[in-house]
């Protein structure tokens, strides 16, 4: 949200120039041992239930959110790729030649992320907002996306009043909570769904710089709001916002948000500043209002969101291959939680041409630290004519009981989904997905109870 903290950005994008010259220095080798099929993989769903049947926060659901800003940044960097190569040709495939084309292409492509991730469309900030309305949304508050071409154009998420909010905190604390973080998820989970596609099936082009942009913009919010400047935004940011508290952010920050309201449970939503000159209360929280114990969380958790940087698809890495029949990848990614945190280590890889997934999960509140493990299976296709392509996986997690950050006891949880996909014609097919999942939080679900669901929808694959 770059209204929140625009300034930040301007001077943490320098130290992103020094990541991106090694970037280019290790990743131009291994890079060009790919062998390129796709040129463009887009995939929507028609229908997600039961979220699109929910009273508020109904449309798109978080999936669709999801779908609509993936494809959108996969027609976006086909049109980069195609640009570099028409800009710096490299006819003779000399190594300078490479690096010059690859590197315009990585730096567009970085540049592209930072800024048109602003835009009041579905890519960046707009699914940032997203996930905050569908967790408000299938709570039962109805809120509206401010970065949107037909709402407004300010990183906000606004429409619910502090009414709204008091009774939120007071009736469903670990909500409003997964609500908080629910935006910085979507960067995470945008990465985590495109570094996993794209290592099973090889691109003419990855979306790589996005990559980088994503685990900067949680370190970067986790940095802003873990120092003076969110203090210094909870007084310079007032004076531009609306008196009347439906047309406010309903967070302001949304992590010293979250780290306030988990620190202290049981004291009132309305206990915060008064708004100077206006209604109700000041909803922007500064590292200052932290107790001790929540500002060293805070720092805690910044220094934790470095680890989204594990990533070697950041450094154009998309896939290691071990012989013909094995090659793999391994990443970490770091989510804050309504509960605290997770830490993840992501495994996907190919096993005589199976698509495999392994996911070890380590669950953390105040109290104690909690593990989960996944695993899933993709693009098995069980009849001679390959039209059916079929795929599932399964979670098991031992979660805080209640779900609570203060909560010692755990409890233990889990999903399951399966796929099936339908081939049309050449480039079209029709797919199908099914799950439950208990109670629990599993990222890009808004659901926290037990929750049956399912998503139809249509995939577009053009190949080179």
């Amino acid at each position: 949200m770059r209204t929140k903290f625009a300034m930040a950005h301007r001077r943490s994008i320098k130290k992103v120039w020094i990541l991106l010259f090694l970037i280019l220095k290790v990743g131009i080798d291994l890079s060009a041992q790919d062998t390129s099929t796709y040129k463009l993989r887009l995939s929507i769903s028609l229908l997600d239930a039961p979220q699109n049947f929910e009273t508020y926060g109904n449309l798109p659901s978080m999936n669709q959110s999801v779908e609509l800003a993936n494809d959108l940044y996969d027609v976006s960097f086909w049109g980069i790729n195609a640009l570099g190569n028409a800009i710096i040709k490299n006819r003779k495939n000399t190594q300078g030649g490479r690096i010059a084309n690859t590197g315009m292409k990585y730096i567009t492509g970085l540049a592209f992320s930072y800024y048109g991730s602003e835009l009041p469309v579905p890519l960046g900030v707009y699914n940032h907002e997203e996930f905050h309305r569908s967790v408000l949304g299938v709570n039962g508050y109805k809120a509206l996306n401010g970065n949107w071409i037909f709402n407004r154009w300010d990183g906000t998420v606004y429409g619910m009043t502090d009414e709204a909010l008091t009774n939120h905190k007071q009736n469903d604390l670990n909500g409003l909570l997964y609500s908080y973080v629910a935006g910085v998820q979507s960067e995470t989970y945008v990465t985590q769904v495109n570094v996993i596609e794209d290592f099973y099936h090889k691109r003419i082009f990855y979306k790589n710089p996005l990559y980088l942009y994503n685990a900067w913009y949680v370190w970067n919010y986790f940095r802003f709001s873990a120092s003076s400047e969110s203090d210094s935004a909870k007084v310079l940011a007032p004076p531009h916002e609306d008196s009347n508290p439906y047309y406010r952010d309903y967070t302001g920050a949304d992590l010293t948000a979250w780290v306030y309201d988990m620190y202290s449970p049981a004291k009132l939503y309305t206990y915060r500043d008064p708004f100077p000159d206006g209604e109700g209360v000041n909803r922007r929280i500064g590292y200052g209002d932290l107790n001790p114990d929540g500002q060293d969380f805070l720092k805690k958790q910044k220094n934790l969101a470095l680890l989204n940087f594990i990533n070697p698809a950041i450094f154009m890495i998309n896939r290691i291959k071990i012989s013909q029949n094995l090659s793999f990848l391994l990443f970490m990614q770091y989510n804050p939680t309504h509960f605290g945190n997770d830490i993840a280590l992501y495994l996907p890889f190919k096993f005589n041409s199976i698509n495999q997934l392994l996911v070890i999960h380590n669950y953390n509140n105040d109290q104690k630290g909690f593990f989960g493990l996944q695993y899933g299976l993709f693009d098995l296709h069980p009849f001679p004519n390959k039209k059916i392509g079929t795929g599932g996986k399964i979670s098991i997690w031992s979660q805080p009981k209640n779900q609570g950050f203060f909560d010692s006891s755990a409890e233990l949880g889990g999903s399951l989904e399966v796929q099936a996909e339908y081939k049309l014609m050449n480039n079209f097919s029709t797919w199908i997905l099914a799950g439950y999942k208990t109670e629990g939080w599993m990222i890009g679900n808004p659901y926290l109870e037990k929750k049956g669901y399912a998503r139809v929808g249509f995939a577009f694959n053009l190949s080179k």
